[in-house]
């Protein structure tokens, strides 16, 4: 097996089938463990898999597969009573980003004895956490590796952010053996979305050589492998080479943070109720267009990531290369490029503007974002 791990603080463990080594880090915290997941995960057979490596370990265990694209607060708050009253010693989040945002949550919040909702308003208050494995069924969470979770609100029906400085994952396992099961069209725009995020990195306030240096890779790979991909997704080296882009553009938004895209992305999804993955693909080049006169130079490095010839062509101008060559994929794929597709009408743009601004995830973009701004981008978009 080739594999390598290191802690930034978590401990990230990369490979193929490195999850076969789960039992060793499990051991450590104790003999139960509660999974959270998503029913659709039996079909692929990921949820056998890790049952046969805890069972191997003589691990005792329960499952919690009622993970649904609605799932949020409530949830959080039941299966944390579920782990308390189970007396589970580690937490394993098995699926996509919103199933680990939940088993992130749910360690922080099982063994303190009041309710996620008095918690979300007193965090002081918190006191024990469970140790929590996160093992990510797509090339790449945003927010796998930092002190952050998002989390639908089922009460207001709008998705919100929460930090704590023990949110932090223990363990994080990226094994591309895990990712095959993503249809061409989710698949295509993952890695739309990934080359957005990596932008968003890249000109984020707080970015630094070693973190940009990481995404012009990651950009890089993502584009070389983008079309092979699609085609052979049961591929191991496309799989690898992309779920090692999605590791550098984890490890690089932890430290530089994202902005712009991520911040109106959920926004326009918690208002909306459009899928994450759907409002990125459609936002990106907008934004990307938005960022070019503040960062032309970085815009134009992406360019050439892309495989684009930027010689003879000012910094402006190459940039607009990188907003043209997603704008080919989006149409050459034939995926959504307007929010009118889903009847979004002009006059509900104000309160998605509102509903990023509470994020408080724009302050990070190096260019000055105003409400006006939000605006014009979602406008262009319609």
């Amino acid at each position: 097996m080739n594999f390598f791990s290191f802690s930034i603080p978590s401990t990230i463990i990369f490979g193929v089938d490195s999850v076969l080594r789960i039992g060793d880090y499990v051991k450590k915290h104790g003999e139960k463990v509660i999974i959270i997941t998503e029913q659709k995960f039996y079909d692929t057979q990921y949820i056998q898999k890790l049952e046969k490596i805890l069972k191997t370990f003589a691990m005792d265990f329960i499952i919690y597969d009622e993970i649904t694209p609605d799932s949020g607060s409530e949830d959080i708050n039941n299966i944390s009573i579920l782990t308390r009253t189970s007396r589970a010693d580690l937490v394993i989040g098995l699926g996509g980003q919103r199933t680990l945002n939940i088993a992130k949550a749910v360690s922080l919040f099982a063994y303190n004895e009041k309710s996620f909702y008095y918690y979300i308003k007193n965090p002081d208050k918190l006191i024990d956490k469970v140790p929590v494995i996160l093992i990510p069924t797509t090339p790449r969470d945003y927010f796998a590796l930092t002190d952050t979770i998002y989390y639908k609100d089922q009460d207001l029906g709008h998705i919100r952010l929460f930090h704590d400085d023990r949110l932090y994952a223990d363990y994080v396992f990226i094994d591309p053996t895990f990712t095959v099961d993503i249809s061409p069209k989710i698949l295509s725009s993952m890695l739309i979305e990934m080359i957005g995020y990596s932008v968003d990195a890249i000109v984020s306030k707080n970015s630094t050589i070693f973190t940009d240096t990481l995404l012009y890779k990651s950009i890089e790979t993502i584009n070389k492998n983008f079309h092979q991909y699609l085609e052979y997704p049961e591929e191991m080296e496309f799989r690898k080479d992309i779920s090692l882009s999605g590791l550098f553009l984890m490890m690089s938004g932890k430290i530089s943070g994202f902005s712009l895209i991520h911040g109106l992305t959920l926004a326009v999804t918690s208002v909306l109720k459009i899928p994450k993955i759907i409002s990125s693909t459609i936002l990106i080049p907008h934004i990307i267009e938005f960022y070019i006169p503040t960062a032309p130079e970085k815009l134009s490095k992406i360019s050439q990531c892309l495989d684009k010839e930027i010689k003879d062509l000012s910094p402006v101008e190459a940039s607009l290369l990188t907003v043209e060559h997603i704008q080919k994929l989006i149409h050459e794929l034939e995926l959504p490029n307007r929010l009118s597709y889903y009847n979004v009408q002009k006059e509900i743009l104000g309160k998605i503007v509102d509903e990023a601004y509470q994020y408080n995830l724009l302050f990070n973009s190096v260019r000055v974002v105003t409400r006006e701004d939000l605006f014009n981008i979602l406008y262009t978009s319609l």
